[in-house]
């Protein structure tokens, strides 16, 4: 019986600390938002994006600044080339003359021979010779380098646009999913009590039954109510659920993390200050998509620029040092060198004119995407800005019909109970409520949506 006990004592101690090992983290949606702009997974790639354009300045700028390269080289010829430059000459006796036999001027021709001495040949190079050559170039003069830098600070200003792109997309979509999450809430909750209600006077209508004072239908049809209720709280739970795996994979949180809301419903539509929002004057050099578009035209235009220059002469300076290990006789190969590259492009047969045109047709086709973006992004502001007066005109209609429709529903409740009215009406008129409040949590999301849409457009924080 003890080891029972202890067996007890130790499983409800593990199920305890595992209670308390899941920590609840709470969120309002600003710092649901802020901790999105840090753990997206789609934000941190482009922030990484960004810092990779980063590099790009850096590596474009070191193309113009001063290289140096070391080549160590090891030959080996089977054969060297030899050369011999010749020996010397010279006249010697005739052997065969005796020796002390005085020589006459007739006898010098015959006498006398002509001896050579072949000399020693000298190698032209090494059979084994190892080279070291260290090279220094700078860049003194390339138009496409000029460009190109430009270009690629203007890369960077794409990628820093696109990571703010990122930062306000992700806003809009945390504040769209936090909204979601409280309208399905007090969705689950408004039910909850309406289950509630239900459940009381199914009770009490089984105690009349069981008294015989009223039909069995008039049970049937609360306890059919009271089951269409609570399946539609069982399929709203699920979707809270699911909207809460949602945020947390938008969030960039673990799934198996607990996260609690401290936000209200009732606090966010505080917040749409209609006349606030859609009295502020538009500015739209504000809009991240017309940033984008403008800074994309203007790397359009350094891209027909490059292909300009690429018509322009590059110069380039170098020196280069060479050291031998071993040194031949005979090596005419300078230690120093130092020099002055020009190139200069003549002809092309028209490539380069043909390109040029091709980066004029590109430059207009993003001039054009410009132009239709900004009239985009026009229209889009109009749009919501009326689609959040809508919405708004909206909420506060079905805000009405709540408050109409629970009036009705409350006044049948107490005929129902005096036996005025049936247990069919109730089940209307309850139904006819719940329809109100699901309108009503509808118009409520789209309003918040609506206000988060044009919050983004606006660029708003």
């Amino acid at each position: 019986m003890k080891a029972r006990n202890i067996i007890i004592l130790t499983a409800l101690l593990l199920v305890s600390c595992y209670g308390f090992g899941q920590e609840v983290q709470n969120f309002s949606l600003r710092e649901a938002q802020e901790y999105a702009l840090k753990n997206s997974a789609e934000v941190k790639n482009t922030k990484i994006d960004n810092e990779i354009a980063k590099k790009k300045i850096w590596e474009t700028t070191a193309i113009g600044l001063p290289q140096i390269s070391g080549t160590v080289n090891y030959q080996h010829q089977f054969v060297v080339p030899e050369m011999n430059f010749g020996g010397t000459s010279f006249l010697k006796l005739d052997p065969a003359m005796p020796a002390g036999t005085p020589l006459t001027s007739d006898m010098v021709g015959n006498a006398l021979t002509l001896g050579s001495n072949p000399g020693q040949p000298i190698k032209l190079g090494l059979m084994d010779n190892t080279t070291m050559d260290v090279t220094v170039s700078q860049l003194v003069f390339n138009g496409g380098y000029i460009v190109g830098l430009q270009a690629a600070r203007v890369y960077y200003q794409i990628a820093d646009q696109s990571y703010q792109k990122s930062q306000i997309d992700i806003k809009e979509t945390i504040a769209n999913t936090y909204s979601l999450i409280l309208i399905v809430e007090n969705n689950r909750d408004v039910l909850q009590r309406s289950l509630d209600n239900i459940t009381k006077t199914l009770y009490e209508m089984r105690q009349i039954n069981k008294q015989g004072l009223n039909e069995d239908t008039d049970v049937d049809q609360i306890e059919l109510t009271s089951l269409n209720i609570t399946n539609a709280i069982n399929t709203i739970k699920r979707q809270v659920e699911a909207s809460y795996d949602l945020l947390k994979f938008q969030m960039g949180i673990p799934l198996e993390k607990k996260i609690a809301l401290t936000d209200n419903l009732d606090g966010l539509i505080a917040n749409v200050d209609l006349a606030t929002i859609t009295g502020k004057e538009f500015n739209i050099q504000n809009n991240i998509t017309y940033k984008i578009m403008n800074t994309q035209e203007a790397f359009g235009k350094l891209v027909l620029r490059k292909e300009i220059s690429n018509s322009l002469p590059s110069i380039a300076a170098f020196y280069k040092h060479t050291e031998k290990l071993n040194q031949a006789a005979f090596d005419f190969t300078p230690k120093d060198i130092l020099g002055l590259s020009v190139n200069v492009p003549l002809f092309s047969s028209g490539q380069r004119n043909v390109l040029v045109k091709q980066r004029k047709l590109d430059l207009e086709k993003i001039t054009n995407s410009k132009n239709k973006a900004i009239e985009g992004v026009k229209l889009d502001y109009t749009n919501s800005k009326n689609e959040l007066n809508s919405t708004f005109e909206k909420y506060l209609n079905e805000k009405k019909n709540i408050e109409l429709t629970k009036r009705i529903y409350d006044k049948t409740m107490i005929k129902f109970r005096e036996g005025i009215s049936s247990s069919l009406d109730l089940t209307q008129v309850h139904n006819q409520y719940l329809t109100a409040q699901s309108n009503f949590f509808t118009a409520a999301y789209n309003l918040l949506t609506a206000k988060n849409k044009l919050d983004k457009i606006v660029n708003n924080d």
